[in-house]
């Protein structure tokens, strides 16, 4: 497939991915843990992503290859995890339309109080599986539009309440004690809060597809990181001081509900169209991205050839578009809630992320020469002390958030053991794809890419 996304595209599929609805609508019951240190739980909910990130960039760095968990996986543990990885990818890409589509009905309900839930989420995920038939490009330059609105919308709101607030416009609120929740409550707005970075290191299942992927995805990844870093903390800061607490606690749309006091109707229309693009470009994304899982394995024949499929002039692989497109429909149409359909999100991404870290940990005895010809060398005892890191603090996510919804689990557990079982059946250990040779074919690749 042609590398059609540069450095901005992935930026804006990278920062489109991680601010989403929640930034808009669900800051409330985390200000309602913090108080006015919400700002400190989103810096603080954001270190294990920063140390996670290390993995993703190092492997991304090395691999610059679509479907990106799959590939990683397979080679640096074995094809039965790479399977596995790929599923993860999926299951939360599956997990995060629904999400998404649902939280896109209930902001509108904010505007729109009598739209009927289901006919318009089904619409919704019809829209964008149509807008991503047409092509990463055409996506891509729709997700950087998308989000460049929406990061404007961020941007007038924080410093139109910060310098407010300086020029003596209008004073701060007080709003009482720094941490309202105490220690406790600003550690479980911080585990909360990790959740809007989940989807860091989804832009390596598009290596392949971005231009000199070697350097741009680490670059991508860390700005990335920071600007969103960025983003939650002003946001946070402006909310908790320009209203008292207990009123923006009971806002259903936040942000646009803040805005409201301080800014003209005009910006205030604008901020709330940047919450629906907001929504958007998660979704947007998720489609322009988890699509690869599928396409890669059925490229190496782990799953039907079909999912390879692309159309003629867009290029898009449409059948592995549909499939998971379809079976998104199908869960909403079951009654799945968005908690639900959150929870698989955030479970997949962090247990795709714990066996992405045992497979940073297996780079220097598999891939050595990978890693010495890397563009971005991680010092390799500070690697392993990440990876680890990342590994412990995914999976501890993880499982808080299965406990939360144990219906997720039993879907986890239900999707590992057919899998598991899957690939004995076909053995795929030994398909002639995913021999220990395609290392060395693979690296063969890699390093003509580097040249």
């Amino acid at each position: 497939m042609n590398r059609k996304i540069g450095l901005i595209g992935a930026i804006s599929t990278l920062v489109g991915t991680m601010v989403g609805a929640a930034v808009f609508v669900l800051l409330g019951p985390l200000v309602d843990q913090t108080g006015p240190s919400l700002a400190l739980a989103f810096l603080l909910g954001a270190i294990p992503a920063f140390f996670g990130s290390a993995y993703y960039i190092q492997l991304g760095s090395m691999f610059p290859s679509s479907g990106g968990s799959y590939i990683y996986a397979s080679r640096l543990l074995s094809p039965t995890f790479g399977v596995l990885a790929g599923l993860c990818m999926v299951f939360a890409g599956i997990g995060a339309i629904g999400m998404l589509a649902l939280g896109f009905v209930n902001y509108l309900g904010f505007y729109f109080s009598s739209l009927p839930v289901l006919t318009t989420a089904l619409l919704t995920v019809f829209v964008f599986l149509l807008i991503n038939f047409f092509g990463i490009r055409f996506s891509s330059l729709l997700q950087v539009g998308m989000v460049i609105w929406m990061f404007i919308a961020l941007v007038i709101y924080i410093f139109v309440g910060l310098f407010g607030q300086l020029n003596g416009d209008f004073a701060a609120v007080d709003n009482g004690p720094f941490m309202r929740g105490g220690i406790t409550g600003l550690f479980m707005a911080a585990v909360l809060s990790f959740y809007s970075y989940a989807g860091y290191g989804i832009i390596t299942e598009i290596g392949g597809e971005i231009k000199n992927p070697q350097k741009n995805t680490p670059r991508a990844i860390v700005i990335s990181l920071i600007l969103v870093t960025l983003i939650y903390m002003g946001v946070s800061y402006v909310s908790t001081t320009i209203i008292p607490i207990d009123e923006f606690i009971g806002f259903s749309a936040s942000i646009p509900m803040t805005a409201k006091l301080f800014l003209p109707n005009w910006v205030v229309n604008f901020i709330a169209i940047g919450g629906l693009l907001a929504i958007f470009t998660t979704l947007n994304a998720i489609l322009l991205v988890i699509p690869q899982e599928l396409y890669v394995m059925g490229k190496e024949g782990v799953f039907s050839h079909q999912f390879t499929k692309q159309h003629g002039r867009f290029q898009s692989p449409y059948i592995s578009l549909v499939v998971i497109g379809f079976i998104t429909m199908f869960l909403l149409i079951t009654g799945l809630s968005e908690t639900t359909f959150a929870t698989m999100t955030i479970v997949g991404l962090l247990l795709g992320g714990v066996l992405m870290g045992f497979s940073a940990l297996k780079i220097f005895k598999k891939t050595p020469e990978l890693y010495k010809n890397s563009a971005v060398k991680i010092p390799k005892p500070l690697l392993i002390l990440l990876s680890i890191f990342g590994i412990i603090s995914s999976l501890s996510f993880a499982l808080l958030a299965i406990l939360d919804v144990p219906i997720v689990g039993a879907m986890v557990l239900g999707i590992a053991v057919i899998a598991i079982v899957y690939c004995k059946v076909k053995d795929i250990n030994n398909n002639k794809f995913l021999f220990d040779e395609m290392i060395d074919d693979f690296q063969n690749e890699v390093m003509e890419d580097y040249k």
